[in-house]
């Protein structure tokens, strides 16, 4: 059970409300929605996230699933499975995103599993070495590289939040992905 009490919608200022709208009221938001502060700038930073057209949704899906199994989310995963079905992922592919799970058994491109490692590198050891970042730069360029790094800390940022607020996965309710902008 969530540990802190969701914001009602209609306790929200008009901009946390439509922000919190467009992605679906889910708890999650209705959690973090408490920080009134901060709350839109972080949702605003997360409609960009989602939205940039430099990662393809897959690639920005496959990070975000592997966060969220490195993390021990089970949010992340319930709220991004069925975006990764979207973005093009199968069942197996998916499920080699797991944390015993192997991702080079999921069929995905060198590219994908060069992000992979990085991602699982940076999140277990803290750091990444050399030859495989240098890997993923030369696959992806600066700005998708410094992308992904910021997708990284974005989802495992919101992991440990969701983690320690407890905050229980919506019974019905999904994410919805904000359009390129």
């Amino acid at each position: 059970m969530t540990r802190i009490a969701l914001r009602g919608i209609d306790t929200m200022t008009d901009e946390a409300r439509n922000l919190t709208l467009e992605r679906g009221n889910l708890n999650v938001y209705r959690a973090l929605a408490n920080a009134e502060r901060v709350f839109t700038g972080w949702m605003l930073a997360g409609r960009a996230a989602l939205s940039s057209p430099v990662l393809s949704a897959r690639l920005r899906e496959l990070v975000i699933l592997r966060v969220g199994h490195l993390m021990d989310s089970p949010y992340e995963i319930a709220q991004h499975t069925t975006v990764a079905q979207q973005a093009g992922m199968t069942p197996s592919q998916i499920a080699a995103l797991g944390p015993a799970a192997h991702p080079a058994a999921g069929g995905f491109d060198d590219t994908e599993l060069a992000v992979l490692r990085l991602t699982t590198e940076l999140i277990r050891t803290k750091n990444v070495g050399a030859e495989l970042f240098e890997q993923v730069h030369r696959a992806l360029g600066d700005e998708a590289t410094v992308e992904v790094l910021m997708l990284i800390n974005r989802w495992t940022g919101l992991a440990l939040m969701l983690n320690a607020l407890d905050v229980d996965v919506d019974t019905h309710a999904r994410i919805a992905i904000p359009p390129n902008r």
